[in-house]
């Protein structure tokens, strides 16, 4: 189930979503519906990481790329079903490996999906969410007020 978060918890000294905004320029966007007991791995280089982890801090549930953003079009993914999210045009492609079992014994899902919002491309994976929760959480992308 998802909720929206009352506090982040950051994980292995990572910088907060505070610090990092202060340091780049560009919007940084971040999901209000992730569940409340996921933790937070932040890593700034090459771009702006947002690895939300289960609540034990074993598994990675969703990857949050960051940077400034650039025009996307369709020939740039080929292969990828268009999706909207909140208006803008997005591009969803579910993994070759989608539905078999890694070596955790855990069914590969999810995908990659790619979107440009205020200014930020924003490049999120998973292979632990089904696509409607990936949307789900990218729809709830924003910045901090």
């Amino acid at each position: 189930m998802l909720s929206t978060a009352k506090e982040i918890k950051y994980n292995h000294n990572s910088k907060t979503i505070s610090e990092i905004t202060k340091e780049v320029d560009f919007t940084v966007l971040t999901p209000k519906k992730i569940p409340i007991d996921w933790t937070l791995d932040t890593k700034t280089s090459p771009w702006i990481m947002l690895h939300y982890m289960d609540s034990k801090d074993t598994k990675l549930m969703v990857a949050i790329h960051l940077r400034r953003g650039f025009p996307l079009s369709d020939e740039d993914f080929p292969h990828s079903q268009q999706v909207d999210i909140n208006g803008k045009k997005g591009y969803f492609q579910k993994w070759i490996e989608s539905g078999e079992i890694d070596k955790n014994g855990d069914t590969i899902t999810g995908g990659l999906l790619n979107w440009v919002q205020d200014g930020t491309y924003v490049e999120m994976n998973s292979s632990r969410l089904p696509k409607e929760k990936m949307l789900e959480i990218a729809r709830s992308m924003n910045y901090l007020y």
